[in-house]
């Protein structure tokens, strides 16, 4: 039996002459077994939120203690769960000589991933040894650059001088301040020459 070049194009249009008595079967056959669930892909709105009462948080680098941190109460954030929200804050800092920073505020939140506590509302912090005070509104303490940054007015005192800035920077390690914007500074017994 010979096929010529022209009787080809007989069989797709078997295919198409015969399509109601084999697309029933075949459409039977491909089509996916069991439902389709739209809430399947849907996030797990479910969060493990926790709150506490009298909360330590404890830091360190390289075996030896960076930070004390104490909270009245702690909770998560709803949006973002590595965000503590603390409130009645009271730190102490450390630095590598083991002298101790004091710094209390009315509330604050604690990023557990990048280890940084915003201190916000009433910041006092005391330099017990130096016996500073620094007052701010808006504190930054990051514990693994080990700074401390005010983005806003900070007054910094003690018994010889008062110094008031725009912000303030403070880096722990080196111990240099930096003050910004309008600084006004104020010394107790000075003398003009």
């Amino acid at each position: 039996m010979k096929f010529h070049r022209n009787t080809i194009w007989l069989i797709p249009l078997a295919f198409l002459v015969t399509f109601p008595l084999w697309s029933i079967p075949v459409g039977k056959f491909l089509t996916p077994r069991g439902g389709f669930d739209p809430n399947i892909n849907k996030e797990n709105t479910d969060h493990q939120n926790f709150s506490m009462q009298t909360v330590t948080i404890l830091q360190n680098q390289k075996g030896k203690d960076t930070a004390v941190i104490h909270a009245a109460k702690a909770r998560t954030k709803p949006e973002d769960l590595d965000i503590v929200i603390l409130d009645k804050v009271n730190a102490e800092v450390f630095d590598d000589n083991g002298k101790v920073t004091l710094i209390t505020s009315q509330s604050g939140e604690y990023s557990m991933a990048s280890k940084i506590l915003v201190l916000i509302k009433d910041v006092v912090l005391h330099k017990i040894e130096e016996n500073q005070f620094m007052y701010t509104d808006l504190l930054i303490y990051n514990s693994d650059k080990r700074t401390v940054h005010s983005p806003g007015k900070t007054k910094l005192k003690n018994e010889t001088g008062e110094i008031t800035g725009g912000s303030f920077d403070y880096n722990i390690n080196t111990q240099t301040y930096d003050f910004g914007k309008r600084v006004k500074c104020l010394i107790n017994g000075f003398i003009e020459p």
